[in-house]
């Protein structure tokens, strides 16, 4: 069993952790599709929306504000935060990309369009009550494609690396 200790904290990415939990429940929400158990595909597709979101989120702001060729957004987001405002989710990726010139933003736009219309009305409700037909395992599997792509260019213009799409899909069994 793993102690936590002062002296030397685990660590983990985070990103890294809740993009494979988000696969694990995109491989169940296929199996479901697969099964016509259309109950268990949207919340299977649900759950992966939510983690692949925050794995998001979590790259983002680790980027933003450790990477020095983001530092004029780090300086944004730290300038509104004195004023009780911050960039939001899409303004920060859009300023990333904005920063460093990328031109190529369809997978960007695509996924914050998903985002908008899969994540806020799941997070930021209007009622409790839903229809949630769209959240079938097709329409998660485009979006959260999307979103792989925008973090992967992201992660190669700043000198780093993201798994393929191809490698992930096929770790998780849904390609």
């Amino acid at each position: 069993m793993l102690q936590y200790s002062q002296e030397m904290p685990i660590q983990t990415d985070i990103a890294r952790l809740l993009s494979y939990k988000a696969g694990e429940h995109l491989a169940l929400a296929k199996r479901a599709s697969e099964e016509v158990n259309e109950q268990m595909e949207i919340e299977q597709s649900i759950q992966a929306v939510i983690l692949f979101q925050t794995a998001m989120e979590a790259i983002i702001n680790e980027e933003v504000f450790n990477h020095p060729l983001l530092e004029e957004v780090k300086l944004e987001e730290y300038d509104l935060n004195k004023r009780y405002k911050s960039l939001s989710f899409k303004n920060k990726w859009r300023k990333a990309y904005e920063t460093l010139q990328v031109k190529d933003t369809e997978h960007l736009e695509t996924y914050l369009q998903f985002y908008s219309q899969y994540r806020s009305p799941i997070s930021h409700p209007r009622s409790r009550y839903q229809s949630l037909d769209k959240y079938t395992f097709k329409h998660v599997l485009e979006g959260i494609e999307s979103g792989w792509y925008a973090a992967q260019l992201l992660f190669a213009i700043l000198g780093k690396e993201l798994t393929s799409w191809n490698e992930f899909t096929k770790r998780i069994g849904v390609k």
